[in-house]
């Protein structure tokens, strides 16, 4: 377990802007013992001519995938291009602190049975400017859903109830083999439907609450509010499956309810942002059917959650 090689597979379209500021992150990893394979989903913009022209990135190796497909499977393009014992995933306008993956690497040699390890992180702007005033990822998320966490060991019910942030995900190779790779037909809801699975797979997940990554907040975020309802469609998706794999998780009762009619309104409240009155009504209805107590925290759910997407967070 001393020598525990990582790939760091990041996956790219059109981002040469920020792709050299997420790979000069990695060169500054405390622990040392990895490799960087970038998998350029087809960019328009240069990213892969600029990397190869810069000698500072000699260290990364580039693939270029054959047609466009989406990040889910540049990832997986990346796993299997890879040797590594773990494989850390960071997209290309996201980056990590030097001390992640040293602190991966201690929690998986403290815990054998560990299948991904994951990080809170700081959110930023196009330009590296800090949102919410500093607070983190699952600090603000956590407030919103009522749902604080700490570093530590997360249930398979946990991960159903509250899921994590993706940048800096870590996980064992043979995870990907006994679970499977990520599915880009639930994209951008890949890491949770894979978090899910890992968990219900037996494998323990990891949380650390330390920030060892900063979350990069922009126009063009797959999971932002443009794609608000997508998001919510495929978490839906996401949760559904994941009872359907794992039926002991209704053991929870009333808080598997509560989860899913929480998703549910998120999903009404994107579609009447998006001006589908009608579907709003009907997924709302749904969602108080799982919730009734839900009526009671709308109006606090709507404002805050339209807010934080209207600030671009």
């Amino acid at each position: 377990m001393n020598g525990l090689f990582t790939s760091f597979i990041v996956p790219t379209y059109n981002r040469r802007q920020w792709i050299g500021e997420c790979l000069e992150a990695i060169s500054r990893q405390t622990y040392r013992n990895f490799e960087v394979i970038v998998i350029d989903d087809c960019s328009s913009d240069g990213t892969v001519e600029w990397l190869r022209s810069n000698p500072e990135f000699s260290f990364v190796r580039i693939h270029v995938q054959e047609k466009n497909a989406g990040a889910s499977v540049a990832r997986n393009t990346g796993i299997r291009l890879s040797k590594g014992d773990l494989i850390t995933f960071i997209d290309s306008d996201d980056a990590l602190e030097p001390e992640h993956l040293e602190t991966a690497v201690a929690a998986f040699r403290q815990y054998p049975n560990l299948g991904l390890f994951c990080c809170d992180a700081m959110m930023i702007g196009p330009d590296g400017q800090m949102l919410d005033d500093g607070r983190t990822w699952h600090a603000v998320n956590g407030e919103i859903k009522r749902y604080p966490v700490k570093s530590g060991l997360r249930s398979l019910t946990d991960i159903f109830l509250f899921s994590n942030s993706f940048p800096g995900f870590t996980l064992r190779r043979e995870v990907f083999e006994k679970v499977g790779y990520l599915d880009q037909d639930i994209f951008p809801l890949d890491d949770y439907d894979l978090a899910l699975r890992v968990a219900g797979g037996g494998y323990q997940v990891y949380y650390c609450h330390q920030p060892l990554a900063r979350y990069r907040v922009h126009g063009t975020n797959s999971s932002g509010a443009a794609n608000g309802i997508k998001v919510g469609r495929e978490k839906l998706r996401c949760l559904r499956l994941a009872l359907e794999r794992n039926p002991e998780i209704r053991q929870s009762g009333a808080f598997v309810s509560k989860r899913m009619a929480d998703v549910m309104a998120e999903l009404a409240i994107s579609y009447a942002y998006a001006g589908d009155r009608g579907e709003a009504a009907r997924t709302l209805s749904q969602a108080v059917v799982n919730d009734p107590a839900l009526l009671i925290h709308l109006a606090r759910l709507s404002g805050r959650w339209i807010r934080r997407r209207v600030e671009g967070s």
